[in-house]
This record gives structure tokens, C-alpha cells and sequence, in this order.
């Protein structure tokens, strides 16, 4: 039994003076140093060395039964034997008969997530229950994760009455000095010259405290590699973990880059790109943002941020300020300004993010709205509604043009409760009240919106706490199932607040290929005087979510899933894509192509079927057979590209460590076991194996029946008898 679990890939060091006779054992068999190959590696050499003369040690006696383990037994992959020479009768010649099998020692591959010894050596003997067995040999590291304990291991061969147990080790028993990259965590997605952080963990065990030191490389796209930074940490001691930050990165160029952080181990222990090397792919976003702002009116919200986006490097932004007289200039920047607003679906193409500040309904075309949902639900444009007391209740009522618009949002408002309040919306205060952070907005999939701290979310959380409180804020009746909250007013009537909670203030949700936000108050621009910084992180980082959301959109008739970003090798991955034709309904074809990266090389075709409940939706299960980062994305000449990314990490069950000698020792504990050390004493062990196998002979007798003598005295006597009768008249 051949251990072929995941732990069978460590390299052990082999640095302490105890086990330098094992180190001269593999070297005995053609392992010149055992310290740079992995432990699986040292075990086929083993099986291969000399023309695999343990296979034919083996077979010489008995019939050799080959099988790998980790959750179970298989056999050992085997050359298939040549075509036998016949001779003049037709039988095959007996010296070229092969005795021994030939093993196929590249097919093995150590990608087993458990190690469960004692179950797959009662599947081994369970085959061979008919026959009498001479022998177990066990090649293994003993970090065994699941089934029976090597006690129970031992008492499974004692039962058997197995006359020989061989177990070798393979590998280091002393305490294992590693040092390793754990996570390793970066954006998707950034802005050029925007901030943006990585940060990597660096793992270490066996090791006195040590300076090593941290690189962090990029890699673009023609494939040169630049150094971005160097840290040195100290690791090991009593810290098995130690974080190592990248801050205030930046990137004065767009495209797509690979950024590598690169471990540099101690002296003694060699560097394994799987060990000590992370990549992950960022993308570098290099257009400016095009931003449509449309005001009712000129309040302070509107002013405030029309000047900030203006000056905003990374937007361009296009103003619409319906109160203006006709021949008023519209606000904007100067090469995106406009006379009008779009009246055609090509105007409204350009435009990224929609932003509506108390809109007023009387002043747009049902056709502009209907446009502008269009824009959003199939080509991804984000959408922020900003509610204020001028004219957004007009707005959401039923017969408005904005009545499509209004559909969109997150949130339901209480249309009845604003008309029956004489101040304004109804919720209009004397003093300023504050803002409350939801879990989801303090620390949840859309919280890049409210973080407004940049350095830390807890800092991020007290701000909020800090801000100038608002005044007013449009009553909502309840959210929609797909929305998410962000903020909250936990001073609101009763009557508006959601279950144990506040009324909703500021949320969002995804419409189609688009995201909406939806802000109750118009009464951001108070923080401005206080607190300038937050204010604008708030506004600029809100756009960028929404123009986010349309980069990630990509194609409107196509959405591409995945079950888990991140996935432990072994494991299944499922890919889904739902997709629509042209009229956006579902596209019905045989099956659907994308296409699969590994680590920015290899590109393979990922094929997936149709999900017979589910019309234009199409699935596939994905089992990587490698570590690293892969991307999926939609085949050339299907629209906008669609892309997904997913890391495959090595199995965590299945931990890295020092060969497990005690429980190896328990198993060898069967009557007649060894635990052996090098591979030279097991070459010398099976020559004690004795020979189980046994030849009956059957022997036809030689009847006496078949004799014609015994047929000539039968017959006599039978005449005999027969005259007798005649000769005294007894016929």
C-alpha cells in the first residue's frame, strides 16, 4: 500500500544529525538529495529503482496485489504486458511470460484529501479473502486524518494471521521547519493612482524567531516582472502567523496585471513556488467614470457635489439642472457638457452611473425614463436616487413619468404617509439626528459605500457616529426582498421602522445587469464642513460601486456564477451561467462554451449542459487538478466579455507535518511487523517473505472398470451362472 494522500507533497528538510542514515539510505537507491524532493517523490524511487526490483522481489514468491491509499484503495497503475510469442502449438512461450507487473509511475499523482489506512487495508484484504497472504508492505508518512487508529490497524493483521508487516516511513520525523504563504488578499479591481492595500500572511512552524523577507512583484502583460516592494518580517517563535501589509499602493498605468508576492525562506530551506509563492490578478481600471447628475433643483446637495465631481480627476461629469432657465450654460466638465439630455439610447450609451437629486417628474419624458431603466437593467449604468422634500413625492407616485425609475429602487415608499404629514415629508426635525450603520453597511458585501474610515472599519463605524446628523428624510413603507441596507434612522415613527430596526435610509440593491442606491436625505453635504474627507470618499467610492457594477456586468444577456470563489484541492466547483437571446428571453442551444485560465497560461473549453428546470440556464461541475487562480470568461464574439475568478488552495484536512513514527510503530506492532527506516532494509526484509503460493496435483485413478480383462470375467461368470440354471432346469 502505496500512501498517496496530499501530505505525501511536503519536502522535508532532513537537516538534523538523527536522521542523517535515512538521508544515506534514500541516497543508496538513486535519491541524490532527499532534501529537495517531496516525499512521494523518495516512494517512487523506491517502487522504480533498479528496474522496480522490489515489484519483481515480490512476485518471484507470491502474487503481488498493488494498490495506492488515501479515503480508499486503488490499484497502482500498471504498463500493459507485450503480446506473448506463441510457439508451433499455438500456446504462448512460458519464458515470455512476464512474472512481475510493470507499474506506470507517472500516472501517480499524491492528490488524495485523507488518509485513512486503516480502512483501505481492510479493502485490501477483503480482495484477497480467498487467498492465504504472505506479506503486508506499507509505504507511508503515518499523518493519518481519518478511519481506525494504528492499534486497531494492527489488531485488523493479527486477525489475518499475516506471518510479515513491513512499514517504512517515508520522510522526516523530526519536527518539521517550514515557512509558508497563507492568504493572500488584493483587489479584483482598482482605479489608476487610486489606494489600494494587499496584504499576505506568512505561516511558520519549527522556527526559533527569523527575519525573512517579503516581495511583492507585478507581472504584466508581456510578461516583465518589476519589483513594487520589499518587506522583512520576524517570524516563528511563538507567532505561527504573521501578517504582512501592502499599503498605499498605486498603479500610474491601466491593464490587466498579475501581482506575485514572492517568500523568501531561510537558509536550508528551499524555496517551492507552491509553498512560498501566491499570485492574484488585479485590474487596473483606467477610463474616467462618466457621470450623469440630474437636480430638480439647485439645493446645497446638488451645488456641493456637482463642484467636488468637477474637480474629481477620475469623473466626467455631464449636469442637468432642471430648475435653470433654458438659455442657462449646464454645469460639467468641459468636454462632456450638454445642451439637452439624451434623447436617443447611443446619447445615453456613454454614461456610467445615473445620479437623480429630488427629481422633478414634470420636467422628464416618460421616454427618457423608460431609456434610462432600459440603460440600466441591460447595459449595467448604476443608478443613485438622492429622495428630497421638493419634489421626489411627486415622483414616486403612480402617475409619474419617473414611475419606472421609481421601480427600480431598493426600497418602497410611503407614498400615503408623506401626503397625510403637513411639514414636508413628515419626518422633518428641529434638531439633526444620526446616522446608524447596519451590520451589512459596517462590514458587508457592499460596505466599500459606507467606508468612509479608509484605514479601518471600526474607524469607519465611529465616524458615521460622528457625522452631522439630518433633518429630514422620505418615509419608507418596507425594503424589497433582494435589497440590502446600509444605514438607518433609529429615531423614525414606529410605524416606519423594520422589524427591531430603524426605517431605512440608505440601501441598494441589483436590478438586471445594474445597481441601484437609494438615499433617503439630501443632507450629506453637512458633513463637508466637518468632515470634507468622509463626505467625499462617500460620494466618489458610492460611483465607483455603481460603476463597478456595470465593469462586472459586462454582457446583459449573459451572468456567469460559480459556488465558491475559493476552493480546496479535490473539491468540486460549480459553474452556471444564465443566458439570454437577443429579445432577452432564454437562449435554448445544445450546450454553452466558456472558456477556463489557469494562472494566466492554459486555456482549456469548459462545456456546460442545460438545467432541464431551469430554460437558458446552462451548468457544469469543475474539479481543478492544480493550485493557483483561475478565471472563466465568455468566448469571443458573444457580446461584452463576462469573467469569473476562483483560487484553488491545497487541501487544509490534509495538514503538512513531521512522519507520524508513533502511529507507524503502532501499526508495526503486528505480529512479525517492522518499522523500517530506509529503503535498504526493506529491500533486505522481503527476502524473508515466504513463498504462500501452492500447486495441488489431481490424479485421474486408472478404473478397473476400463480393463478388458474385467470385462471377460464378468462375462464368464455371467455364462457361468447361466449354464448352471439350464443344467438343473432353474430358467
Amino acid at each position: 500500500l502505496v500512501d498517496s494522500s496530499q501530505s505525501m507533497k511536503q519536502v522535508d528538510a532532513f537537516r538534523r544529525d538523527s536522521v542523517q542514515p535515512m538521508v544515506m539510505g534514500w541516497q543508496e537507491i538513486g535519491v541524490t538529495d532527499p532534501a529537495a524532493v517531496s516525499r512521494f517523490d523518495l516512494a517512487e524511487a523506491l517502487l522504480g529503482h533498479n528496474d522496480q526490483e522490489l515489484i519483481k522481489k515480490l512476485a518471484a514468491k507470491n502474487r503481488p496485489q498493488l494498490y495506492r491509499f488515501s479515503a480508499g484503495i486503488e490499484q497502482l497503475p500498471e504498463v500493459p504486458p507485450p503480446a506473448p510469442q506463441l510457439g508451433s502449438d499455438g500456446e504462448p512461450l512460458p519464458e515470455q511470460q512476464p512474472l512481475a507487473p510493470t507499474l506506470n509511475l507517472d500516472e501517480l499523482e499524491p492528490d488524495g484529501r485523507y488518509s485513512n489506512l486503516g480502512g483501505s487495508l481492510r479493502a485490501a484484504l477483503d480482495k484477497s479473502r480467498s487467498s492465504e497472504i504472505a506479506a503486508v508492505i506499507i509505504l507511508s508518512d503515518g499523518r493519518r486524518n481519518a478511519g481506525p487508529q494504528g492499534a486497531e490497524i494492527a489488531r485488523q493483521i493479527n486477525q489475518r494471521k499475516i506471518p510479515h508487516t513491513f512499514v517504512l516511513g517515508v520522510g522526516d520525523p523530526s519536527e518539521t521547519q517550514r515557512v509558508l504563504l497563507g492568504r493572500f488578499e488584493a483587489p479584483e479591481k482598482t482605479f489608476r493612482r487610486d489606494p489600494f492595500e494587499m496584504r499576505a500572511t506568512v505561516v511558520a512552524q519549527g522556527y526559533e524567531p527569523t527575519p525573512v523577507t517579503v516581495k511583492l512583484l507585478r507581472v504584466d502583460a508581456a510578461g516583465g516582472v518589476s519589483v513594487v516592494r520589499n518587506e522583512q518580517v520576524v517570524v516563528g517563535g511563538e507567532a505561527t502567523e504573521t501578517v504582512v501589509e501592502f499599503k498605499g499602493l498605486k498603479s500610474e498605468e491601466a491593464g490587466r496585471f498579475v501581482y506575485r508576492v514572492v517568500l523568501e525562506p531561510p537558509s536550508g530551506e528551499l524555496p517551492e513556488p507552491e509553498r512560498h509563492q501566491q499570485e492574484r490578478p488585479v485590474e487596473v481600471l483606467g477610463e474616467r467614470t462618466r457621470v450623469l447628475l440630474v437636480a430638480g433643483g439647485s439645493s446645497h446637495e446638488f451645488q456641493i457635489l456637482r463642484n467636488l465631481l468637477i474637480r474629481d480627476k477620475t469623473i466626467d461629469v455631464s449636469c442637468w439642472l432642471q430648475s435653470a432657465d433654458p438659455e442657462f450654460p449646464q454645469d460639467g466638465d468641459e468636454d462632456v457638457r450638454i445642451e439637452q439630455l439624451p434623447t436617443g439610447q447611443s446619447e445615453l450609451e456613454p454614461y456610467d452611473v445615473a445620479i437623480l437629486i429630488d427629481p422633478d417628474p414634470v420636467k422628464l419624458t416618460p421616454g427618457f425614463c423608460e431609456m434610462l431603466r432600459r440603460h440600466v437593467i441591460e447595459n449595467g449604468c448604476g443608478l443613485w436616487w438622492v429622495a428630497g422634500e421638493k419634489f421626489s413625492l411627486a415622483a414616486f407616485k403612480q402617475a409619474a413619468a419617473t414611475r419606472s425609475l421609481a421601480e427600480l429602487l431598493p426600497v418602497y415608499p410611503d407614498i400615503s404617509y408623506a401626503e397625510s404629514q403637513v411639514s414636508g415629508f413628515g419626518l422633518a426635525f428641529t434638531k439633526a439626528y444620526p446616522y446608524s450603520l447596519t451590520p451589512e453597511g459596517a462590514d458587508g458585501m457592499a460596505a466599500k459605500i459606507t467606508r468612509i474610515g479608509q484605514e479601518r472599519k471600526d474607524e469607519s463605524v465611529l465616524l458615521w457616529n460622528r457625522l452631522p446628523g439630518f433633518h429630514s428624510a422620505f418615509p419608507i413603507k418596507r425594503t424589497k426582498p433582494a435589497a440590502t441596507v446600509l444605514v438607518e434612522d433609529i429615531n423614525a415613527d414606529p410605524r416606519l421602522r423594520r422589524s427591531g430596526d430603524g426605517m431605512p435610509l440608505i440601501a441598494m440593491q441589483h436590478v438586471g445587469a445594474g445597481r441601484i442606491l437609494f438615499a433617503g436625505t439630501d443632507e450629506t453635504y453637512r458633513w463637508r464642513s466637518i468632515f470634507e474627507e468622509a463626505y467625499n470618499w462617500y460620494w466618489v467610492q458610492g460611483i465607483r460601486y455603481l460603476f463597478e457594477g456595470r465593469i462586472h456586468a459586462g454582457n446583459s444577456r449573459m451572468r456567469l456564477l460559480i459556488s465558491d470563489e475559493k476552493i480546496e484541492l479535490g473539491d468540486a466547483l460549480t459553474v452556471s451561467a444564465e443566458c439570454r437571446d437577443e429579445m432577452l428571453q432564454p437562449l435554448i442551444v445544445d450546450d454553452l462554451e466558456l472558456s477556463l485560465e489557469h494562472s494566466g497560461d492554459s486555456q482549456e473549453t469548459l462545456r456546460l449542459l442545460p438545467v432541464e428546470e431551469s430554460p437558458g440556464t446552462y451548468s457544469a461541475q469543475l474539479r481543478p487538478s492544480q493550485t493557483g487562480n483561475y478565471r472563466l470568461h465568455s468566448m469571443p464574439g458573444e457580446g461584452k466579455a463576462v469573467e469569473m475568478q476562483f483560487q484553488v488552495v491545497p487541501a487544509q484536512i490534509e495538514s503538512e507535518g513531521p512522519v507520524d513514527r508513533a502511529e507507524l510503530s503502532t501499526i508495526a506492532a503486528a505480529d512479525g511487523g517492522q518499522l523500517l527506516d530506509t529503503a535498504g532494509e526493506l529491500f533486505a526484509a522481503v527476502d524473508d517473505i515466504p513463498s504462500r503460493s501452492a500447486t495441488d496435483t489431481f490424479r485421474t485413478p486408472h478404473s478397473i472398470w476400463d480393463d478388458w480383462l474385467t470385462v471377460a470375467l464378468l462375462l464368464g461368470a455371467l455364462s457361468l451362472e447361466w449354464l448352471l440354471r439350464k443344467r438343473f432346469n432353474l430358467l
